[in-house]
């Protein structure tokens, strides 16, 4: 099976995106979460999809794709939304209730679990043939480096990609640039099926924004056979992701 990506001119290409594990890698702002906004808004209904929060509320969530795309009327999300902030912030010196609203109450405070543990039973109960956005791989990495050692995230992130293979899952992650040093961002890219790299270009009078595949197990090939060399995309208000023309190669 494949995903659409629900990016009209993209799905027309490469028809769709095989189940795995898929690097969305942006320079902040180009437009990696707005695809995957996009994405999943345009396909909602389709099949099952899950929004996965690292570090933000569950309400922080809904506001912030209700804001995405101003002019799009978004009275109901239509896809799951889990956030994994309490475990996230459990051990820092931020306050709990600053995000949130429950009473936290003794069971939170002493569970050992952590943000890996809930990571693990979320995708134990997946269900098969699922869609799951990970809003935050720069958080996972950041946390895992100060706490939980970065072979132990490597780890499971290849595990990951066995099990989306396995379930027929398909599972993207956004990566923020320029976060880790060279070697280990090149390590957490190396362990996906595709990476999309996003970037921006801030000329005289306006901003580029880029879109292109680095690497992509089943679909390079199509776009090399078309020459295709990167695509310039738009954030639209109401339509959101868009691609507004391709640069080939002559």
């Amino acid at each position: 099976m494949k995903f659409p990506t629900g990016i009209e001119f993209l799905d027309k290409q490469i028809d769709g995106i095989h189940p795995g594990m898929v690097i969305l890698y942006e320079s902040a702002g180009a437009g990696g979460k707005e695809f995957a906004l996009t994405s999943m808004l345009n396909n909602s209904g389709k099949f099952k999809i899950s929004y996965l929060a690292i570090s933000k509320p569950k309400d922080v969530v809904e506001r912030e794709i209700k804001l995405a795309f101003p002019e799009r009327k978004i009275e109901n999300i239509e896809f799951e939304i889990t956030s994994f902030a309490d475990f996230y912030f459990k051990d820092t010196l931020v306050p709990l209730k600053w995000i949130s609203d429950k009473k936290l109450g003794v069971e939170l405070l002493k569970t050992e679990k952590n943000v890996f543990n809930k990571l693990v039973e979320f995708f134990d109960e997946l269900q098969p043939e699922s869609y799951v956005f990970i809003d935050s791989l720069t958080d996972l990495a950041r946390i895992a480096e100060m706490k939980f050692g970065w072979e132990n995230l490597i780890d499971i992130l290849k595990g990951l990609r066995v099990l989306c293979v396995k379930k027929e899952v398909l599972l993207t992650m956004l990566l923020t640039s320029s976060i880790f040093e060279g070697g280990r961002e090149e390590e957490l890219l190396d362990q996906a099926d595709g990476v999309i790299v996003f970037e921006w270009v801030a000329e005289k009078d306006s901003i580029t924004r880029w879109m292109y595949f680095r690497k992509f197990l089943g679909i390079l090939p199509l776009i090399e056979k078309e020459r295709i060399l990167k695509y310039n995309v738009r954030i639209d208000p109401s339509l959101g992701f868009t691609i507004s023309r391709v640069m080939r190669v002559l």
